[in-house]
């Protein structure tokens, strides 16, 4: 028995231990105890009680995360009740994050890839990507191809739009290549890691690069030629990570599939999610170095008020308002089939994650946490690129990595000349390691719908996700180093 198959083994037996009443018991109390330890001790120089009291709850939460000790989505109710209680937040400060636009775009999403499903858009897609011999010899290439399409897709559009339209075609490919379990929830692994990775490629692709942009003259050009070196070394590392720890071994060739008739509605579903594509992409100004193409919300009263939730929400309307195209279906999509269809456990996760992170932020346990950067002068250069993209890495786990980059990579752009280091040696690896958060179902928006809608359990996130944080680690830093 080879040693992955003991870890695949020991990791089953543990699953099942977490459906007891005496391991939900132990971890609820053992989570509070530490948290309540943390609470007790001193509060280190230059913190505020608040942001200590805040750390102590997000050790706690991480802790009921990775242990799965908790429905994640019970875990991410934590902030409502934990902040008001120990006076760092109001119940308004605390629940207001559980309506951020992002999760307006993740419903909209959801929502669009739902009236793909029921169409069956999502098959003809899963067509598509079988149709070279090459991909369907092994269950793994049809895994790579999957992980290279949303990586293409989520460099021109939002990463969380790319996961959640693509999420059925994962599961359709993983039924295809007859893996099921631990395999089906490798491909979902597989299209967040894709995802998240894919939009580090663009300025457009991932909100830390647009921050960097607003810091830095650089144009969407001269960011191409970093991140796309970037994202070409760690997608393949992503794909051999996930499909040797969660692919099965070996895996019989997949049969290509028929091309079939249009289906009624197909056509409709297809040009609303190319309409919705478009608007995500055409929405902001692109900067192409020689010229820069203007977004149509500039068109509007408020530029900044449009986010790409508008389009999702609007595109997702227009589901229920187009005619389905046969007597059984009269629209596209009813909302009593939307309803259930949902993941509705997802929005509640990503809530709870956008409330700790904002109360991260706003008592100043993020800057604390940022501010011993000017000391990475002192170290060689590419020992201190590496340090910082593993701090940048492991941070954003707990916190979102637009509030993180808004707070470190401005301490960059002031502590870089200091150290007398070039801003962009710094921040380029910083901002790209924003986006390697692989571990925690909150790091980001695809992790958390590969958690709550695809299946995939804590330990398999975690265990994957730390080897390929440290992968990007040394990639980014490697990148940084060599192109600058």
């Amino acid at each position: 028995m080879s040693r992955l198959t003991h870890i695949t083994d020991a990791l089953a037996r543990w699953e099942a231990a977490q459906r007891t009443l005496g391991y939900r018991v132990g971890g609820v109390v053992g989570g509070l105890a530490l948290s309540v330890g943390l609470a007790w001790l001193p509060t280190p120089e230059g913190l505020s009680r608040d942001a200590h009291l805040t750390g102590a709850v997000a050790v706690c939460m991480a802790l009921w995360w990775v242990l799965a000790v908790l429905p994640m989505s019970v875990t991410a109710l934590v902030p409502l009740v934990a902040f008001p209680m120990l006076g760092v937040a109001t119940m308004g400060q605390a629940a207001a994050p559980y309506a951020s636009h992002v999760l307006f775009l993740m419903l909209g999403g959801f929502l669009l890839g739902h009236g793909m499903e029921t169409v069956g858009l999502h098959h003809r897609l899963t067509e598509v990507l079988l149709r070279s011999s090459w991909v369907r010899a092994k269950p793994a290439r049809v895994l790579l191809a999957l992980m290279v399409a949303c990586a293409v897709l989520s460099g021109l559009v939002s990463n969380t739009a790319t996961m959640v339209m693509l999420l059925p075609v994962a599961v359709a490919l993983s039924q295809v290549a007859g893996v099921g379990g631990r395999g089906r929830a490798g491909f979902v692994l597989g299209l967040a890691y894709a995802a998240s990775i894919g939009g580090t490629t663009t300025l457009v692709g991932t909100p830390p690069n647009a921050v960097l942009a607003g810091l830095v003259d650089i144009s969407f050009g001269r960011w191409l030629t970093l991140g796309l070196p970037f994202a070409l070394l760690a997608l393949p590392v992503a794909w051999f990570i996930v499909s040797r720890w969660m692919l099965p071994e070996g895996g019989k060739a997949v049969e290509a599939l028929e091309r079939e008739a249009w289906r009624p509605g197909e056509r409709s579903v297809l040009g609303i999610v190319a309409l919705a594509m478009l608007l995500w992409l055409t929405r902001a100004p692109i900067d192409l170095g020689v010229v820069e193409i203007p977004g149509w919300s500039s068109l509007l009263p408020n530029p900044k008020g449009v986010k790409d939730a508008w389009v999702a929400i609007g595109a997702a309307m227009l589901l229920f308002t187009l005619p389905g195209g046969s007597s059984e279906r009269p629209f596209l999509v009813t909302w009593r089939e939307a309803e259930a269809a949902v993941p509705w456990g997802v929005i509640v996760l990503l809530g709870g994650g956008f409330s700790l992170a904002k109360t991260i932020e706003r008592t100043g346990l993020t800057a604390y946490l940022a501010g011993p950067v000017a000391e990475l002068g002192n170290l060689p250069p590419l020992a201190g690129i590496a340090l910082l993209c593993l701090g940048m890495t492991f941070v954003t786990e707990l916190t979102s990595n637009t509030a993180t980059s808004q707070i470190v990579l401005p301490l960059l752009v002031a502590a870089a000349p200091v150290a007398g280091v070039d801003p962009l040696l710094w921040m380029v690896p910083a901002t790209l390691s924003a986006s390697c958060a692989f571990m925690m179902p909150i790091a980001t928006a695809p992790n958390a719908i590969a958690s709550e809608a695809g299946g995939v359990s804590g330990a398999d996130m975690a265990v994957a996700g730390l080897f390929l944080n440290l992968a990007c680690v040394v990639i980014a830093a490697l990148v940084a180093w060599t192109l600058l």
